[in-house]
């Protein structure tokens, strides 16, 4: 075992002969050191799932941004392997737009990554992985740590794409989603997370009803007192992952809006309205709509699912901020009201579209809209922003940040509802 050792560790061998005596085995080691190189980097999850960035000098034809074909079929996947990956809250009817991806006899998808968007998603925590085996396609079938053609590897970052690069989902799509969906709704829950601003702590100390209606998770809300409908609320907080962007300074708002829960979400939805309650607007454009009907049922559930492109014109500023993010709204599960959540997308092609330093993102946008009983016309809106821009420097990030969000509410919303009466 000793000389078997010594062979693996680069050792070589050779024989010194003695008259009338067996052979002794020598040792002459290598003057060089062995040559050492890097074929990659990957993570391994406490579930057991590993993922592998190739070298990109090793990397292969899958590693260097063009179109990859996976076949699968019956053979070489069972649905019921879907079961143990999937999270205990995902929706059924996620679960029928596999099974019918998986209907066929054979199914053929071509992912092409250099065309997809691609969505981060290390902070969602998704294990998720829609087909298993060598057949399975990173950012395809699950998160994975391969960037997207042109971004840098980063170990600590997963990705996932959303599309096949052709128009359609990628099977992980939906998951992706509804993991950004969860994490969305729970931070604006999360009162750990929250300080008040001294403005906001001194009402909510004398005010016992908007101390209740600021964290309500559930049910239709109760208006607070006449004097105090007029008030918007902030607070600002930090992201404690440690992943990219926690550096900055997210910002929660809550207010109340005199236009009815549907008609402000539709509102929102709408890309030809931006104009409307966004003054610095240059207006917003549909790239890919992933679903587009929240009545019914469809692979992203009840919703509306697409990536928009936005661009807006700051003042004192002489060129354009630009926004590509996803958008999914839909219904809260009690119907209290409807949920909005945004997130930066990252597409290979605004590479060369895009001014890398006016490029802004969208790190985490949650809109909860909550019906109030007895008030068709009126509502609860809580609103929290993350956003990163090379245009706002870090020292008043969060200033600007508190008073934008006011203002949305306070005037850039409400004077619709005003020039309505």
């Amino acid at each position: 075992s000793y000389f078997l050792s010594m062979r693996f560790q680069r050792f070589r061998f050779g024989r010194r002969k003695r008259r009338g005596k067996p052979a002794t085995p020598t040792v002459v080691i290598d003057a060089l050191p062995p040559k050492l190189e890097s074929l990659g980097c990957g993570t391994f999850s406490l579930d057991g799932t590993i993922t592998f960035t190739a070298n990109p000098s090793k990397a292969s034809k899958f590693h260097s941004g063009e179109s990859t074909t996976c076949i699968s079929s019956r053979e070489n996947f069972d649905i019921n392997e879907l079961e143990p990956y999937a999270e205990e809250d995902v929706k059924e009817t996620q679960r029928r737009s596999l099974r019918a991806l998986l209907s066929h006899e054979t199914v053929i998808s071509e992912f092409k990554r250099i065309k997809s968007t691609f969505l981060r998603v290390a902070d969602l925590h998704l294990t998720t992985r829609t087909l298993a085996g060598d057949s399975a396609l990173s950012n395809f079938h699950h998160a994975s740590v391969d960037p997207p053609p042109g971004i840098a590897i980063d170990p600590m970052e997963q990705w996932v794409a959303l599309d096949d690069g052709a128009g359609s989902h990628a099977p992980i799509a939906p998951f992706a989603v509804a993991a950004l969906a969860r994490f969305g709704l729970a931070t604006a829950c999360d009162q750990a997370m929250w300080k008040a601003e001294y403005k906001t702590d001194r009402l909510l100390k004398a005010s016992p009803s908007w101390k209740a209606l600021a964290w309500q998770e559930h049910g239709l809300v109760s208006l607070p007192c006449e004097k105090e409908q007029n008030d918007v609320l902030v607070w600002s907080g930090t992201f404690m992952h440690g992943l990219y962007g926690s550096d900055l300074p997210a910002v929660r708002a809550a207010g109340i809006v005199n236009m009815s829960a549907k008609d402000l979400c539709e509102l929102l939805i709408d890309s030809t309205r931006v104009k409307e309650y966004n003054k610095l607007s240059l207006g917003r454009s549909d790239l890919m709509v992933l679903q587009g009907n929240m009545e019914e049922d469809g692979p992203f559930g009840k919703s509306i699912t697409k990536v928009v492109r936005s661009e807006s014109k700051p003042p004192l500023v002489r060129k354009t901020m630009q926004l590509v993010s996803v958008l999914h709204a839909t219904e809260l599960a009690d119907q209290s009201g409807y949920l909005l959540v945004t997130r930066a997308v990252t597409e290979p092609s605004e590479l060369d579209s895009f001014d890398a330093g006016l490029r802004s993102e969208i790190l985490m946008g949650v809109n909860v809209i909550r019906k109030i009983e007895g008030e068709e016309n009126r509502c609860l809106m809580i609103n929290v922003n993350h956003i990163r821009s090379p245009m706002v420097p870090m020292m008043i990030a969060r200033k600007i940040g508190l008073t934008a969000a006011v203002n949305f509410i306070a005037q850039d919303l409400r004077s619709i509802c005003t020039r309505k009466q």
